[in-house]
């Protein structure tokens, strides 16, 4: 059943919705059966609204945008739709995202109002933690380094290097350079090259009851050529990526991950087998593959059996967030988040150096570069 206070959305704007719903742990579609109902949801009975806010990305890096985004997108699309009377909200191929400018204004300016309704009285309770909060709980050395900034058009941030002006990552990576690091610019994506090929037999084992062919567009032809001709047919769970995919089939990924050995063996071996799952992930591009070869070439093998439980327990929530940096000397090795003057954590990075305290253990140090 579905709350009446959904009612009028819902059938304007979304009547293709109101079949099924949908666990968000396990993603399992579910008949609805009793349609509309009165006082279904907390907010309509008196109690705290459900949160369930957006991942911080761009477009969505403010607390009232993550926070609110049900609202808003509701809120924009009615006044949107209100204003536009010709427009059949149904009609995908013409629809308020046809008209991106005059969509952003009318958004902006529900924001605005949004910010100011619950500026005083807020619906939602922030509870995500500060910057200094998870530094402290997760033990996270900060590195406090002066450098020089220089105004450039090429750069977003440049400071003075060595030779010339470079990054803030570059300059971090001078600095280990120094102290007899090596260091590789890491980020998210050559984890999921990782994940992606060492758990692409498991995860598409035709013996998962879950599984199901699923086509998307091939992301090498769509970057290249911008077009979505190539259509990729693979199996995959239905609930893959959720935290219910790890408690539904933890004995078979445990046994699976266990079993691993040789890794840098098996990770060329298994490479072009992994093509089509890492293509799902976006974990395709040439440079993305030889970095992840590389740190698996450096991190012991207990260590990347680590990541792939991190990985595989929650994927969705934990795939963003890593380091910039993964530095190695000898078998030594730890990850480096770089940070310019003004730069802060954002609520993915936060989010891995926590993960990393809890299911990890991984050294790892945040580079601050100050002015």
């Amino acid at each position: 059943m579905m709350c009446d206070c959904e009612k009028e959305h819902g059938e304007r704007f979304l009547p293709h919705q109101l079949r099924e719903g949908c666990w968000l742990e396990t993603q399992e579609r579910v008949p609805v059966t009793l349609g509309f109902q009165s006082r279904i949801c907390p907010e309509c009975r008196g109690e705290k609204p459900i949160i369930a806010p957006k991942a911080s990305m761009p477009g969505y890096t403010s607390k009232v945008s993550r926070y609110y985004w049900r609202e808003i997108a509701h809120e924009t699309t009615k006044r949107f739709y209100n204003t536009r009377p010709e427009l059949d909200p149904l009609n995908w191929e013409h629809s308020e995202f046809s008209f991106k400018e005059e969509r952003r204004i009318i958004e902006k300016q529900v924001i605005e109002e949004i910010k100011e309704l619950y500026r005083k009285a807020p619906k939602y309770e922030y509870s995500e933690q500060s910057q200094n909060e998870v530094i402290t709980q997760t033990n996270t050395e900060v590195i406090l380094i002066k450098a020089e900034y220089i105004s450039t058009n090429e750069r977003k941030v440049g400071v003075k290097g060595k030779v010339g002006i470079v990054s803030v990552e570059e300059y971090a990576s001078e600095y280990f350079s120094e102290k007899g690091y090596s260091s590789i610019l890491s980020e998210s994506v050559p984890f999921h090259v990782i994940f992606g090929t060492y758990m692409w037999m498991v995860i598409q084992d035709p013996c998962d009851p879950l599984n199901r062919v699923v086509g998307f567009g091939n992301r090498t032809e769509y970057e290249e050529f911008g077009t979505k001709n190539d259509i990729i047919h693979t199996d995959l769970p239905s609930d893959f990526g959720t935290s219910g995919y790890y408690k539904r089939r933890k004995y078979e990924i445990d046994k699976h991950i266990n079993k691993l050995q040789d890794m840098a063996w098996l990770f060329d071996y298994w490479k072009p087998y992994s093509h089509d799952f890492r293509q799902y992930l976006w974990a395709h591009r040439s440079e993305d593959i030889e970095t992840a070869r590389k740190i698996v070439q450096v991190l012991p093998e207990e260590s990347v059996k680590s990541v792939l439980k991190y990985l595989v327990s929650n994927y969705w929530r934990n795939f963003c967030g890593w380091p910039d940096l993964f530095v190695y000397k000898n078998n030594e090795h730890m990850f480096v988040e770089v940070k310019s003057s003004k730069d802060t954590l954002s609520e993915d990075q936060k989010n891995w150096l926590i993960g990393n305290k809890e299911h990890m253990e991984f050294n790892v140090k945040i580079f601050k570069v100050r002015k």
